[in-house]
C-alpha cells in the first residue's frame, strides 16, 4: 500500500477500480481546488460547491477502500498516522483528509473561511498532483514519465471543470476550462516527445506510445474542441473535456502498467 505498485511484472496490477478512483480523485482535487480559488474570493458559492467536493472525496475514498486487498483489515488506516513522504499514496491520503476536513468548515461557515479556503487550495493541489506522482515515482515503466507530473494535474483539473460548467454559470467557468484545456493539450503534445528524448530508452517508449497514438489523436482532437467551444456551447465543451481528458488518463495508466524497460530493446 506504501508503494501502490503491486507486484514487479509485466502483469497488471490495478484494474479498473484504480481508473475510477483515478477519475474520482480528479474530480474531488479539481472541485475542492474551484471551491478554494471561490472561499479565497470570499465567494457566497464556495459553501454550496464544497458539499459537491466533499461527495466526490468520499466516493473517492470509497473506490480506494474497495480496491484495497486489505479492505476488511482496515491495515491501510496506518497511512493517516504515518510519515512517508516517499510514497504517492501518503501524499494523496493526507491531501484527500486535509482537503475534506477544510471543505467541510467551509461548508458549515465555521472560522475563518478565507483561512480555511488558503489551505485547502495547498492541499487540493497535492491531490490533483499525486497521481501523476505515483505514476512518474516509477522509473522502470516506459510510459510513466516526469511530464505526467504536470499533465495529470492539468487534465485532473479540466475534469472537474467539465462537470462545473453544467453546474455553474458558463461564464463564471468556461474561461477555467478553456485554459486548462489549452494547457492538457499542450501537455499531451508534448508528452510523446519528453518519451522519445528519454535517453538510452527512449526508443522503447516511443515505439510504445506508438501502439496507443490513435488513442492520442482523439483524446487531443476531444481537448481542442473543449478549448474552441469552452465560450461559445459550454455545455458541450464539458462533454468533449471529460471525453478527452479521460481517454488520456486511461490510456496512460493501463498501458503504463503493462510493460517495463528491457534494455538492448
Amino acid at each position: 500500500m506504501t508503494t501502490f505498485y503491486g507486484l514487479p511484472g509485466a502483469e497488471a496490477f490495478w484494474h479498473w477500480t484504480t481508473l475510477v478512483h483515478f477519475l474520482l480523485v480528479a474530480l474531488a482535487g479539481g472541485t475542492a481546488f474551484y471551491t478554494a480559488v471561490l472561499g479565497i474570493r470570499r465567494s457566497e458559492s464556495a459553501r454550496g460547491l464544497a458539499w459537491l467536493a466533499l461527495a466526490f472525496i468520499v466516493l473517492d475514498l470509497f473506490m480506494l477502500w474497495a480496491e484495497s486487498p486489505a479492505r476488511f483489515r482496515f491495515s491501510h488506516v496506518w497511512l493517516f498516522l504515518s510519515f512517508e513522504p516517499a510514497s504517492a499514496i501518503w501524499w494523496g491520503a493526507w491531501g484527500l483528509a486535509t482537503s475534506a476536513l477544510m471543505l467541510l468548515l467551509l461548508a458549515l461557515g465555521l472560522g475563518p473561511a478565507r483561512f480555511w479556503a488558503g489551505v485547502l487550495a495547498l492541499s487540493s493541489a497535492v491531490v490533483l498532483a499525486y497521481p501523476g506522482y505515483a505514476l512518474a515515482a516509477n522509473a522502470a515503466r516506459p510510459l510513466w514519465d516526469h511530464l505526467l507530473l504536470a499533465f495529470f494535474p492539468a487534465s485532473g483539473l479540466l475534469l472537474a471543470l467539465a462537470v462545473l460548467v453544467w453546474l455553474r454559470p458558463a461564464e463564471e467557468a468556461a474561461p477555467w476550462l478553456q485554459v486548462a484545456a489549452l494547457a492538457s493539450l499542450a501537455l499531451a503534445a508534448l508528452y510523446p516527445v519528453a518519451l522519445a528524448s528519454g535517453g538510452a530508452d527512449a526508443r522503447l517508449a516511443f515505439a510504445l506510445w506508438l501502439r496507443g497514438w490513435g488513442w492520442f489523436l482523439l483524446g487531443g482532437l476531444l481537448l481542442f474542441l473543449a478549448a474552441f467551444l469552452a465560450r461559445r456551447v459550454p455545455a458541450l465543451a464539458g462533454v468533449c473535456a471529460l471525453a478527452g481528458a479521460f481517454v488520456l488518463r486511461s490510456w496512460i495508466v493501463e498501458q503504463g502498467q503493462h510493460s517495463l524497460f528491457v534494455h538492448g530493446f
